[in-house]
């Protein structure tokens, strides 16, 4: 590990205080002043408090000081320790100005490439794909799609045997198994499509190097800087699935319509599981159900029933309400209006940029009275400052836009193609096995109150059956 001036936790200096602490020694010389520390604050207290309360003679050659003696050279040492400690400052401020000019380039400056890439040998800060583990990346997103949940793809690349991330890397921590963590890290990682996203955290300053998390708007991202691994339409599913938690958390009992249940009177997601040891029939309630305030009614509701009545009104849906051209138009509908939203957000970039040029130009306005002299070098710093962080702000709301508009292009350009969907709704309409995949893809939610009444709201089909026309348990509507 480096260790900087900055620091006083450098292990060479350490061994000297406790050299110190055990009376081994009884002077200190260093090269200059700068060789102790570059901490101004930390430097004066081991000079002018530590150093004289164990005895300790300091002396820097270059600098002429020697508390020893009574000399002019030691009443400047303070303001040689801060011109050090702004040497440090400045010299940190400089390191950080060219990493992030390559960040925004969208030169790759991780110290590992992301698992199913590899750094180019050829050019620097370039991924490439890694053929030896790529192909990994690719199922893990597909068992996701599927409806899979992170534990259980980790137990399934766990019983084929799938090296670990950390393994094939080498990192020191080989760790032998996938865990859940490391699935959400990969399924959530935009370098699968081609983005570079870095600048995610901060030191909390140049003495200090502890980490503080930004906001997701501060990150600095770069779209199509290398190669994709997975496709960005099966990207962007995925990361529906995972913000409304429709994957299936636990392999243990693996229940069809598990992660699209929710309570229709508190809106909470509704939990499936056995009773008992010898039974096999699931049961579905409400987590506030339970307990002896019991703040919510939905409760002890036979699984296996619901699920065949759900099946049964989805199949009764397929052969009376859905027409196949008609999907195909409501299909076409939800892709233009990619459009809508697209120029909705490019006309709120260009009212940004109004405002920012706006508030530059007031800046400039009190720089030039400053300069003219009708206002005084207190008053610029006053005004300035407020218009100068409005400025700040709205260039982040700026980024966050750009951003937004840069994510609805991907989805325009990915959405699925005409034959995807045909035989989409072709496999739909025969749900005759349905698989978690299918409902997924068209089922956005399915609600369950205490009077056993059934919400399904479907994701494309535009239906509001009213209750008399499917039996009085059931309501049909779009999500």
């Amino acid at each position: 590990m480096e260790y900087h001036g900055t620091t006083f936790e450098r292990p060479a200096f350490q061994k000297m205080i406790a050299d110190i602490e055990e009376k081994k020694i009884n002077m200190v010389i260093t090269k200059d002043l700068s060789r102790l520390g570059r901490d101004y604050i930390k430097t004066g207290y081991y000079i002018e408090n530590y150093f004289p309360e164990n005895s300790i003679r300091y002396v820097s050659i270059l600098d002429g000081i020697d508390t020893y003696l009574d000399s002019t050279n030691n009443d400047v040492t303070p303001f040689k320790a801060i011109i050090n400690d702004m040497y440090a400052k400045d010299i940190s401020k400089k390191i950080k100005g060219v990493l992030k000019e390559k960040e925004l380039k969208g030169e790759y400056l991780g110290s590992y490439a992301p698992f199913g890439y590899k750094k180019s040998k050829e050019q620097k800060n370039k991924l490439e794909i890694d053929t030896n583990t790529a192909y990994i990346v690719e199922r893990i997103f597909e068992l996701y799609a599927e409806g899979n949940g992170f534990q259980k793809i980790a137990t399934i690349l766990d019983n084929e045997k799938v090296t670990t991330p950390s393994k094939y890397l080498d990192m020191g921590h080989q760790r032998q198994s996938w865990s859940p963590k490391t699935i959400r890290a990969i399924l959530v990682n935009e370098a699968y499509i081609g983005n570079t996203v870095q600048n995610k955290c901060t030191s909390i300053s140049y003495k200090i190097k502890k980490k503080r998390k930004k906001n997701a708007e501060e990150y600095i991202r770069v779209e199509n800087t290398h190669e994709a691994v997975v496709a960005k339409e099966l990207f962007y599913k995925v990361q529906e699935m995972i913000k409304s938690k429709k994957s299936v958390s636990t392999p243990k009992h693996d229940f069809l319509l598990k992660g699209l249940l929710f309570c229709h009177n508190c809106g909470r997601k509704l939990r499936v599981c056995y009773r008992g040891n010898k039974t096999k029939i699931g049961y579905i309630d409400c987590s506030l159900a339970r307990g002896k305030e019991r703040k919510c009614r939905t409760c002890n509701y036979n699984y296996n029933k619901f699920e065949e009545k759900v099946l049964k009104i989805v199949r009764q849906i397929c052969n009376t309400y859905v027409d196949k051209n008609e999907l195909k138009k409501i299909y076409e509908k939800y892709k233009d209006n990619y459009e809508v939203l697209i120029e909705k957000e490019k006309q709120q970039l260009n009212n940004i940029s109004n405002k920012i040029a706006q508030v530059s130009k007031k800046i400039d306005k009190i720089y030039l009275d400053s300069v003219n002299g009708l206002i005084s070098n207190d008053d610029y710093f006053k005004y300035s400052k407020g218009f100068i962080e409005e400025r700040e702000r709205l260039k982040k709301e700026k980024e966050s836009v750009q951003s937004k508009i840069n994510i609805l292009k991907a989805k325009k350009q990915s959405h699925r193609k005409d034959e995807e969907v045909e035989s989409l709704i072709d496999e739909f309409l025969k749900m005759e096995n349905p698989s978690k995949k299918v409902l997924y893809e068209l089922i956005d939610r399915i609600e369950l109150d205490e009077h056993k009444n059934i919400y399904i709201y479907f994701n494309f089909l535009e239906l509001n059956i009213v209750r008399e026309e499917l039996g009085k348990e059931c309501v049909i509507q779009s999500a």
